[in-house]
């Protein structure tokens, strides 16, 4: 039997969303209501769209590992911007990961590896109505059940199978040796480079 199929997210959510608001916006603009009406419409895009985002970015990984490993208190010792990191509910090496998962890059993830546990916040985790998708974690080493090394090859693979057009993208900061560490319950996987988890690395298990 071949990998379990997961659902994606991201098709389920915003392809409903975006039929809505399409239909939604020509109700508006096409009816003749009263002006309000239209800044209305535009404003509550404005908001929702954000909202969209952070609730898919929170379906990825973060929100089931927030249950368990929420942090009481922010962590107040020094952060580390991560290149590029990633999150999925499947492992790197199952054929829907570049559907599914979470891509970080441009330091947009914090990450902070103690003797004790590995802290993971965003940018926007400070921010109070976009934090409450992305909390700031922290994930004693203990939790994590598993983790392995893979090589990142820069290029990551087409969505679907290449035909007319050819969907491939390159992230030079996705390259040289990745950790992918296994956590929680459901099990997420979260992708980071090795030289940014820094002693922590001998802390993993299956890590020599």
């Amino acid at each position: 039997m071949g990998p379990e199929k997961v659902p994606n997210r991201n098709a389920q959510v915003i392809i409903p969303f975006a039929i809505g608001v399409w239909l939604l916006g020509v109700v508006v603009f096409t009816a003749g209501l009263h002006s309000i009406f239209e800044v209305l419409i535009v404003v509550a895009f404005a908001v929702a769209v954000p909202l969209v985002v952070f609730y898919l970015m929170s379906a990825g990984g973060w929100r089931q590992l927030a249950r368990p490993f929420r942090a009481e208190q922010p962590y107040s010792g020094e952060w580390v911007g991560c290149a590029t990191g990633q999150m999925a509910i499947v492992s790197v090496d199952h054929p829907q990961f570049n559907q599914v998962k979470m891509r970080f890059v441009g330091g947009s993830l914090r990450v902070a590896s103690t003797a004790e546990a590995l802290h993971l916040k965003t940018i926007f985790t400070p921010l109070p109505l976009l934090g409450m998708f992305v909390p700031e974690l922290r994930i004693p080493w203990s939790g994590v059940t598993r983790a392995r090394e893979f090589e990142a090859p820069g290029w990551f693979a087409p969505l679907r199978e290449p035909g007319t057009l050819l969907q491939v993208a390159y992230d030079p900061n996705y390259t040289g040796t990745f950790i992918e560490l296994e956590a929680g319950e459901p099990t997420v996987y979260i992708q980071l480079p090795e030289t940014i988890l820094g002693e922590g690395l001998h802390r993993l298990p299956g890590i020599a």
